[in-house]
């Protein structure tokens, strides 16, 4: 099940779930939290292969202050070089800022202040044999987003490989129940 679809009394609203991907395929989400009353940012990352496994996830902390788009050009950034090293070649990088999607699939560079980054992004994207950008409303980006707020109880970055961590284990499982997948 990849959506619902639910009213209200001012108006309809879709709600985006993990949306699986074709074979051979990984998808990374990312996503960034800001930390105000720290000066410090989160950054989470989880890519998962055509069934919902976890191929890799990580959150990393950033000890400077940015804001809300800055750290989603950042997480960006860091989730397509995380799935280089990780050695996949296709990918769907999708993301819950939908500014930050449209900067790195057009020629627009976006925002003043996220440019360079989404020039480095930018300069990823032709070695791998295929990709795209895909955006995704934050319910459908939920094990990335918990991957970013872990970072504030991190001093630096965790990294799992081919391993599901803990604190998104029920959201992944979640994710992916209604597709008949084992994603642990």
């Amino acid at each position: 099940m990849a959506w619902f679809l639910w009213n209200n009394r001012n108006a309809s609203h879709v709600l985006t779930l993990w949306k699986p991907l074709p074979p051979s395929r990984y998808k990374t989400n990312v996503d960034g939290a800001v930390f105000k009353e720290r000066g410090q940012c989160g950054i989470g990352v989880v890519v998962r292969n055509d069934k919902g496994q976890i191929m890799g996830a990580l959150s990393k902390t950033l000890p400077y202050p940015l804001g809300a788009l800055d750290a989603e050009a950042k997480a960006t950034e860091i989730g397509i070089i995380f799935s280089w090293e990780l050695g996949l070649r296709e990918i769907i990088l999708e993301g819950d800022f939908q500014i930050v999607m449209n900067a790195i699939a057009s020629h627009d560079p976006g925002p003043i202040q996220i440019q360079q980054l989404v020039t480095s992004i930018k300069s990823w994207v032709p070695k791998f044999r295929a990709w795209k950008t895909s955006f995704t409303r934050r319910e459908g980006n939920k094990a990335a987003h918990l991957k970013a707020k872990h970072a504030k109880l991190i001093s630096e970055c965790t990294i799992w490989v081919e391993d599901t961590p803990p604190i998104i284990m029920s959201q992944v499982l979640n994710d992916v129940t209604d597709l008949g997948f084992s994603p642990v």
